[in-house]
């Protein structure tokens, strides 16, 4: 039987991705707690009428327009600025899905103010073109060190089984599938670089790596990669891809390019060019991190919205009895990252489906998990237990996915809470 291979797998993840969108959101209104353009999803979005229909100016906003978009951000009325908290990398990833929108906003009958219904489907489609392609690009990084079968199931696993699913689906207008997929392009460029000098590696590599930090800040960590990549080789090929002068230039260029828009925000708000912009939210609990609530908490922990990553913690484990030295790396990195997280003042991260701050590092994490799925499938008895193991986290992930309201209202260890939300 012939293996799936990655475009096989994207051939037909578009797709089902596009059936799964519009029926979720069938019933959809804008302007309401259920619509992508809310609340956070509206703080990262504004940037986009801000940047080509409005300019900065409140005044001009439609009236109310904060409190339509759930008060994702605000218009000061001494600077008559529209403020917002969220960096711009999302808006640029959404922008060209915001122009086409915006385009046929008149002549479809619909308001052309970037907030009408219209501007919604742009982002549905955005979430269903960027969850495709990080998932190729991650089955193509994970098809180097593992079979076709492996890569292409431990990619679709993820969607399947994992709030991946909910923030390429239900939530594009967050932050978390641009993230994820700034990510894989950002490890296969990674892998390309190591075997090539095109130069359309250098440029995938800065510019996925630029917008991953202007996305969320905390992603910067990702660039650490490359040094542990392959027991260092990127490392030992530096002095070799430095000499691509005029390749490293253009891919400075494009990531400063995408920098600016940030840069002149900020400029504009706070009359600085740099400017810490989530005010007294910080990362406040550094001192004594929240880690078992992190990952254990009914309210979005970790491994329990997601269990099937208890196979990325039994992959790690398998490297490092097996003397791969991606196992500790991999390990550390998912340490650290749970420890910053825990860290943050609110280490729940608000309304979520599960620990949202993670989706973009199940990249990372989809290593060790494919380890554990191709050791697994060596023996019948362990194969058995896989596959049993994968339909129950599915099986409870989409249980939860189709009733779940946005929201965990209980307390931290609000167990008959958690079961009520199936």
């Amino acid at each position: 039987m012939r293996s799936i291979q990655p475009k096989l797998f994207l051939f037909l993840l578009l797709p089902l991705c596009i059936f799964l969108t519009f029926n979720k959101h069938s019933k959809d209104k804008a302007h309401s707690y259920h619509g992508v353009i809310w609340a956070d999803a509206a703080g990262y979005y504004v940037h986009l009428p801000i940047w080509f229909i409005y300019g900065n100016n409140a005044d001009a906003f439609p009236a109310n327009a904060s409190e339509q978009c759930g008060n994702g951000f605000h218009a000061d009325s001494l600077s008559n600025r529209i403020i917002t908290k969220y960096y711009c990398g999302s808006a640029l990833l959404m922008s060209p899905f915001f122009l086409a929108c915006h385009a046929l906003a008149a002549p479809l009958g619909f308001a052309a103010d970037g907030f009408s219904k219209i501007y919604s489907y742009g982002l549905y489609f955005a979430g269903i073109v960027y969850c495709s392609l990080g998932l190729f690009f991650l089955s193509l990084f994970l098809k180097k060190h593992f079979s076709p079968e492996v890569s292409v199931s431990t990619a679709f696993l993820l969607f399947v089984s994992t709030n991946l699913f909910y923030y390429a689906i239900d939530s594009p207008g967050m932050s978390h599938i641009y993230s994820f997929f700034l990510f894989a392009t950002f490890l296969y460029s990674t892998q390309q670089l190591l075997s090539s000098e095109k130069r359309l590696w250098y440029i995938l590599f800065v510019l996925s790596f630029v917008l991953a930090a202007l996305t969320r800040p905390t992603n910067a960590v990702i660039i650490l990669f490359p040094l542990f990549y392959e027991n260092g080789k990127f490392v030992t090929r530096i002095s070799v891809l430095l000499k691509e002068k005029l390749s490293i230039g253009i891919a400075l260029a494009a990531g400063l390019l995408c920098i600016v828009p940030q840069l002149l925000y900020f400029k504009k708000t706070s009359g600085s060019y740099f400017a810490y912009s989530y005010g007294n939210e910080t990362f406040s609990n550094l001192g004594h991190p929240f880690l078992l609530e992190t990952w254990f908490s009914p309210n979005n922990g970790l491994f329990i919205y997601a269990p099937v990553l208890l196979l990325s913690i039994i992959g790690m484990i398998l490297m490092i009895r097996n003397k791969e030295r991606m196992g500790w790396y991999l390990l550390a990195m998912f340490l650290f990252i749970s420890y910053l997280f825990a860290s943050w003042w609110n280490w729940w991260f608000g309304c979520a489906l599960g620990a949202r701050s993670f989706v973009e590092f199940y990249t990372l994490l989809s290593i060790p998990m494919a380890f554990a799925i191709q050791a697994a499938w060596k023996k019948a008895g362990t194969r058995y237990l896989l596959l049993v193991f994968a339909l129950c986290c599915c099986t409870m992930y989409f249980s939860l996915e189709y009733y779940y309201d946005g929201c965990f209202y209980g307390d931290t260890w609000d167990w008959a809470r958690w079961l009520k939300q199936f």
